[in-house]
């Protein structure tokens, strides 16, 4: 992930005074007190095959959750098609399918349970509703997306503090680009609006510039390889955040609407490789020659931003995850409960990010991909180091 920008932010700040604790390679880590525990991640579970049972064979797996029962839920992107593992990896029964009927998909996106325990699955123009029994799954109702405007919105949502639904999603402000806004859907079916961030920081490291080709004059977006990136993360009761990921500093935005600042510590990224030069280079220079200009805006950076992503897991608790270092075998992530920071995790890196891992206290799941690109869902257990 490449691009994004900064706003001035917030109300309250906690400041890191950081004794120093050990990571996993045993060097001293000045960020982590040494209070906050750490704790190991390993995969105990992995479901999917190279060849067998159709539903161990995923195309695309486009988002995992579970449910209270431990049952793993798989979004399928080219089946349609959502499946139900048991806890132990077994085949429970699977629904959806292409559609465009009560019940059936067209293009899959994102899943969440309501407040009453029933399974949500966002498309881009609705909401499809589902109880989930022991052997299937039985459809109750539809919505239309808040954001009908906006073809191919495929961004997670969640619910607030009084089990209004929350989309997120891109909306048209006058006559400039479009801004990613939270949609608040009230009972009256009328969205409440809040764009999260100002142009200048949703597309940061990004730039315009004007090019004429072929008698076709216009503006185009270019972008800094490598360049710190805005990103956002949502909680189920009406939390959220947004930050740069150049800069260890959050806005925490709380569901009464007050925002509090996170401020880690001042971290510099990994290096770019030779190998991640050269890529960038050529990709500047495609930009380059795409926009009929003589020289790019913008220069490759020594290091990747320090942050990586960041999302909140089944208890609010937000985590933070660094950018990993050339090399490194393990992921890493601060996690926050508010603006305190509680803990510490680390998990294998093969497990691929998805734009929002579903993890608890003790688990998180994820997808793998081995060398014949053979998808998997992942389940990681955690025990303190």
């Amino acid at each position: 992930m490449w691009f994004i920008p900064a706003r001035p932010a917030v109300a309250a700040a906690l400041f890191l005074t950081a004794a120093a604790c050990a990571d996993g390679d045993g060097r001293e880590d000045p960020g982590v007190p040494r209070e906050v525990p750490t704790l190991e991640g390993t995969i105990d579970l992995e479901i999917g095959r190279l060849d067998g049972d159709d539903p161990f064979l995923f195309s695309y797996i486009l988002d995992v959750a579970a449910d209270e029962q431990g049952r793993v839920i798989v979004a399928d992107r080219d089946a349609t098609e959502i499946r139900v593992f048991e806890p132990d990896g077994g085949f429970a029964f699977l629904f959806g399918g292409p559609g465009e009927g009560p019940g059936e998909f067209t293009d899959i996106c994102c899943m969440e349970f309501g407040p009453d325990g029933e399974l949500w699955v966002r498309e881009s123009q609705r909401y499809s509703v589902f109880r989930l029994g022991a052997a299937g799954a039985e459809y109750r109702r539809g919505l239309r997306s808040p954001n009908m405007g906006v073809i191919g919105v495929r961004e997670p949502f969640t619910f607030d503090q009084d089990g209004h639904l929350v989309a997120v999603g891109p909306v048209h402000v006058d006559d400039g680009p479009s801004l990613d806004a939270r949609f608040r859907v009230l009972p009256d079916g009328v969205a409440d609006t809040v764009i999260m961030a100002d142009a200048e920081r949703q597309f940061a490291s990004q730039t315009t510039v004007p090019f004429n080709r072929a008698g076709i004059s216009g503006f185009m977006y270019m972008h800094r390889p490598f360049g710190s990136q805005w990103h956002h993360a949502h909680a189920n009761g009406g939390a959220w955040a947004e930050a740069l990921t150049g800069v260890y500093s959050i806005n925490y935005h709380h569901p009464d609407g007050t925002v509090s600042a996170i401020e880690g510590p001042a971290l510099q990224g990994p290096p770019l490789t030779e190998d991640d030069r050269v890529r960038a280079q050529g990709w500047m220079d495609r930009q380059i020659e795409r926009a009929g200009v003589d020289r790019h805006p913008f220069d490759i950076p020594d290091h990747k931003p320090p942050l990586s992503q960041m999302f909140f897991d089944r208890a609010g608790r937000l985590w933070i995850v660094r950018t990993m270092a050339e090399g490194a075998t393990m992921r890493e992530a601060d996690v926050w409960n508010g603006t305190t920071l509680v803990a510490r995790y680390r998990w294998p890196r093969r497990i691929r990010e998805l734009p929002t891992p579903w993890a608890t206290e003790s688990t998180l799941y994820g997808v793998t991909t081995d060398s014949l690109d053979v998808q998997r869902v992942a389940r990681v257990r955690f025990r303190t180091r």
